[in-house]
């Protein structure tokens, strides 16, 4: 199996974790009313946008938006929108950062508070959430940013050197096809 198809497979296992999340996570550790919900797809697209292809990011972002959004939302397009929008948003602004994994938790830290104020923005014009700003800063947005900042040192070392490699490996091919 050549090595890049592995991105589809792990977005999709990662699709699924997220599925599963609320059932395996010890939420009983934390107070109750924190509201955890895993970005580690979101957290995916982006690696794959900056580590190994801004259109295969992209394009990853577009299809998992619109099956995040036929699966968990009421409403088709709201993953369907944030998700490619700020992942673009990403690809432009780390052409002109660094993009050192120090650096790429910052900006993947203020994707997902964007993501996530875009969805309860959202769902606060169309009055599917009651919650205030203030709440859901405390309860959603904190408890969110800290797990996906837990999930991200754990995974972005082999997550970036994998996709390192097999960007490499595709510049290589590209490079073999080419004539002087």
């Amino acid at each position: 199996m050549n090595r890049k198809w592995w991105i589809a497979v792990i977005a999709i296992i990662l699709f699924g974790v997220e599925s599963i999340f609320a059932f395996i996570f010890p939420a009983s550790l934390f107070p109750e009313d924190w509201i955890f919900v895993p970005r580690f797809l979101f957290i995916f697209f982006l690696m794959v946008t900056v580590y190994y292809d801004e259109k295969a990011g992209l394009l990853c972002a577009f299809l998992f938006g619109f099956f995040m959004d036929l699966v968990f939302t009421q409403i088709l397009g709201i993953y369907l929108f944030w998700y490619p929008a700020i992942t673009w948003l990403v690809a432009r602004l780390m052409k002109v950062i660094h993009n050192h994994l120090l650096i790429m938790n910052f900006i993947c830290l203020l994707a997902i508070s964007a993501l996530e104020f875009g969805v309860y923005f959202f769902n606060k014009v169309l009055q599917i959430t009651s919650m205030d700003l203030r709440t859901f800063a405390e309860f959603r947005l904190v408890p969110v940013l800290a797990l996906n900042f837990v999930f991200f040192l754990l995974f972005s070392f082999p997550l970036k050197k994998y996709l390192t490699e097999i960007f490499l490996e595709k510049q290589e091919e590209e490079g073999m096809f080419q004539s002087d």
